[in-house]
């Protein structure tokens, strides 16, 4: 039998549990400007199993230890260009958080997003708001690539509307990285999971 609970925001939880998140980690860029190849460039850190080297299968497992019951969920293409809705992102993040066949009892999120409304989805600020309502992380950093893989820049009005209101979002730190390099950044983006 399954009993719900309810959580601070008021909407009930599967299993009679709320998903713990400690950090959340938004990789934000135009499609196919270099999001998940950045992403991939965090297994540089010896902790996440494939010493060091970046994996180049395009099926990746989504969970990875950090230590015994911490666990990170890497989600490499962003929910804009699955043609989800924030509903459908967001259930999806909880349930592959709450099946924890790894007996997680914190858990780290890692995934892309577009800057910009596409498809079904709302821009990346409203994303990671919505992402914060549902899952009250400890810290959020978003990632803004700029420039891009290909070196192309985002329009300076553009940018600074963007940085401007993620820096409004509670508990959120913002940064840029040049994304031109396929591996450079990848201790960067793994570093804010280290808690030693």
């Amino acid at each position: 039998m399954l009993f719900a609970t309810i959580d601070v925001t008021g909407e009930a939880m599967p299993n009679g549990r709320r998903v713990h998140i400690e950090r959340a980690l938004f990789i934000i860029g135009d499609q196919n400007t270099g999001k998940s190849v950045q992403l991939r460039s965090m297994f540089r850190d010896l902790r996440l199993g494939e010493q060091g080297n970046i994996p180049v299968s395009p099926n990746l497992t989504n969970a990875y230890p950090l230590s015994v019951e911490r666990w990170l969920y890497l989600r490499l293409t962003s929910p804009h260009e699955k043609n989800e809705t924030p509903e459908e992102f967001l259930d999806k993040c909880d349930s592959e958080m709450q099946q924890n066949a790894h007996g997680a009892k914190r858990w780290n999120f890692s995934g892309a997003i577009q800057p910009n409304a596409a498809n079904n989805m709302p821009d990346a600020v409203r994303t990671i708001e919505e992402f914060i309502r549902r899952f009250d992380p400890e810290r959020v950093r978003a990632v803004v690539l700029h420039p891009d893989k290909e070196g192309n820049l985002i329009h300076s009005y553009d940018l600074l509307n963007l940085l401007t209101r993620l820096r409004a979002l509670s508990r959120t730190e913002v940064i840029m990285t040049d994304a031109r390099s396929r591996t450079d950044n990848g201790l960067i983006y793994a570093d804010f999971f280290d808690f030693t």
